[in-house]
């Protein structure tokens, strides 16, 4: 297992931490921990990120096992995982990991209770997040099901 450490300083442009570095690093690693620290020095604000990780070995990817539609739910789950995360000021990890979402596609949640066991969505994350991950999830499947509906024909008049 490896570590890294990332000092983030408070960006007050932004109102936040420069996260995006932490998540980019994250994506081809296995991360089995992370810990976060805040702390001052020298009156500026810093954030302290601790991943341990293992390299993925090459050609290991968490979604190869998926078909395309599944591929294309993950995709729209991390699309509004990053647009939540940049609006909470968070980074995308403490919503949701990879991992995570490949579960919630894996098990074709399709109510809150589907997504009860996938390890790390505990009850704090799921009373923040999980009605909204749920609602992408099936607005996804409402979605592919109209799609599959054949079209109904209107009798000419």
């Amino acid at each position: 297992m490896h570590l890294r450490i990332f000092t983030l300083p408070f960006d007050p442009v932004l109102e936040g931490f420069p996260d995006e570095i932490v998540s980019e690093f994250c994506l081809n690693k296995r991360v089995h921990k992370l810990d976060a620290q805040f702390f001052q020095q020298e009156g500026k604000t810093y954030w302290a990120v601790s991943v341990h990780y293992e390299i993925l070995a090459k050609g290991e990817d968490k979604t190869r096992d998926l078909d395309e539609n599944q591929k294309l739910l993950y995709e729209r789950l991390r699309e509004w995982r990053k647009e939540t995360a940049h609006k909470d000021g968070i980074p995308v990890y403490l919503i949701a990991t990879n991992q995570q979402l490949v579960e919630i596609v894996r098990r074709k949640v399709k109510t809150l209770e589907g997504m009860k066991g996938i390890k790390g969505l505990g009850r704090g994350k799921m009373e923040r997040y999980g009605r909204q991950l749920l609602a992408v999830a099936m607005v996804f499947y409402d979605t592919q099901k109209s799609a599959q509906e054949p079209p109904i024909e209107q009798p000419p008049y």
